[in-house]
């Protein structure tokens, strides 16, 4: 199952023993999770995943590797399938101060889950050869990375505005703008530099999708995905509030404290544009070529047909920061499969209220 790990996506769960969806935070044994293989579309458990680690809280996945923040809020890199840990350096006081957080010990206590919303490496790693960079102080995200060549963390040069992804590609950290812009750092050189900005490039929107799927109700989240040395922005459609029959309702119309229909927000749509360099245009696509995209709190992967995978189809986890803590009932549920051609969701956990921790994809560099 390990080696079988290694080739094929998965997603971390929680434990399939776990009595309740939550994780017992005063319980410093508890360890385990369990994996769902999507090739074989079964669910293994895996024992003491995190070792010396409990109460480990993942905020990323990159090149076989797990992102998480340890009990006092240090992040930490981690192979599941080999063992290997690596340790990072701690967050300093100037990075908390301007995320906004009032102290180090107040951050760790309180912050541990959302204070970082997306992390990546920029190759695989090893004690002695690490890049990593993230964004941090959601939902007004910045940019910061450290690497073994500095031994600490740095805010990214010139990196001045909202971001809503990042990803990298042969030394290249790429970022998506809050305007759909995209940006992007050469990491080959001692300081990163800034040698790409496409600037506002225009997006036409579908008007039947608008209605559809009307501000008032839906929010969107954007992500930046490579994809044959193409650029593809994915834009993920979540009802806000959805009533047990899956329909998305205003607030308050869907309120229930006596059954399991109660789930304030729910994925419904996918779209997926492609950029056009010398138009500096976002075209919206309506195929994959058979391939499939993996989004949530991993780097946002595409991967290639044959892979296991349903072709033309998005992969995607919860991702929803701002809420997936604030309540007992919900948050880590919205996990499932999108197809891109018949605009079908499947829900990989359609009876879940709550998952903590939330599924996280783990995706191979094969492709």
């Amino acid at each position: 199952m390990a080696s079988l790990s290694k080739v094929v996506p998965y997603a971390i769960l929680p434990s399939i023993f776990q009595e309740s969806y939550f994780d017992d935070e005063d319980n410093t044994a508890n360890v385990h999770r369990s994996i769902f293989v999507l090739i074989d579309n079964k669910r293994y458990e895996w024992n003491n995943m995190f070792k010396d680690h409990p109460g480990a809280w993942c905020v990323g996945s990159s090149h076989g590797f797990l992102i998480f923040l340890d009990n006092n809020g240090c992040p930490q890199l981690l192979n599941p399938s080999s063992n290997t840990c690596i340790d990072l350096p701690s967050f300093p006081n100037s990075l908390i101060k301007h995320a906004s957080v009032k102290s180090y010990s107040y951050y760790a206590e309180h912050l541990r889950k959302t204070f970082i919303s997306k992390a990546v490496l920029m190759c695989s790693p090893s004690p002695s050869q690490y890049t990593l960079a993230v964004m941090y102080s959601y939902p007004l995200c910045k940019i910061a990375f450290c690497s073994n060549r500095n031994a600490s963390w740095v805010e990214l040069f010139d990196a001045k505005r909202c971001y809503y992804d990042i990803v990298f590609d042969n030394n290249m950290l790429y970022a998506l703008a809050d305007d759909c812009s995209i940006e992007g750092w050469d990491f080959s050189q001692k300081v990163p530099q800034k040698i790409l900005f496409v600037k506002y490039p225009i997006m036409e929107k579908d008007k039947e999708e608008e209605t559809k799927f009307p501000c008032d109700k839906f929010s969107s989240q954007l992500y930046l995905v490579i994809a044959k040395g193409e650029f593809l922005l994915v834009e993920r459609f979540i009802g806000n509030f959805v009533n047990g029959d899956g329909e998305v309702v205003y607030e308050g119309s869907n309120l229930s404290y006596e059954g399991y229909e109660i789930c304030p927000y729910r994925t419904k749509h996918f779209s997926v544009y492609k950029l056009d360099f010398v138009k500096k245009r976002w075209e919206k696509i309506n195929s994959l070529d058979g391939g499939a995209i993996f989004v949530g709190a991993n780097e946002s992967k595409f991967v290639t047909a044959n892979s296991g995978c349903e072709g033309n189809s998005i992969y995607f986890s919860d991702d929803r920061w701002e809420e997936m803590n604030l309540d007992y009932s919900y948050g880590g549920h919205d996990w499932g499969i999108f197809n891109l051609q018949n605009s079908s969701v499947k829900f990989l956990a359609p009876d879940a209220n709550k998952m903590d921790p939330p599924p996280i994809w783990m995706v191979p560099n094969s492709n």
